[in-house]
């Protein structure tokens, strides 16, 4: 039994292309579905705090809605600043529902 995994949606509670927000254990969490797949990032910019949830979508990267940071969905990088960077969480989808795993470190934010 995996204790970290955590049902957190349903796959039709997305609309492509829109974010949905979501707190696992204390994680702040941002969930994206991208052509079909579903991707989870930290759901904090760490430039001001702003809501990744609510940016856009470009591609599989979301833009932060506040001052257009970007960060990568797949690995949480920013291609603009190396030291700039949200969690990513692994999701996986079991028919129709949809799951999340914080079995690792919590955010880097976390600590301050």
């Amino acid at each position: 039994r995996d204790v970290a995994k955590h049902r957190v949606a349903a796959l039709a509670d997305f609309v492509e292309g829109e974010g949905l927000s979501i707190t696992v254990e204390g994680h702040p969490i941002a969930l994206f579905r991208v052509e079909g797949k579903v991707c989870a990032v930290g759901n904090e910019c760490p430039h001001m705090g702003a809501e990744l949830s609510d940016g856009y979508l470009d591609g599989e990267s979301v833009v932060c809605p506040w001052h257009g940071w970007v960060f990568s969905l797949k690995d949480g990088c920013s291609p603009f600043d190396e030291e700039a960077k949200v969690p990513v969480y692994t999701v996986s989808v079991e028919g129709e529902e949809v799951f999340v795993d914080v079995s690792g470190p919590p955010p880097s934010g976390a600590e301050a």
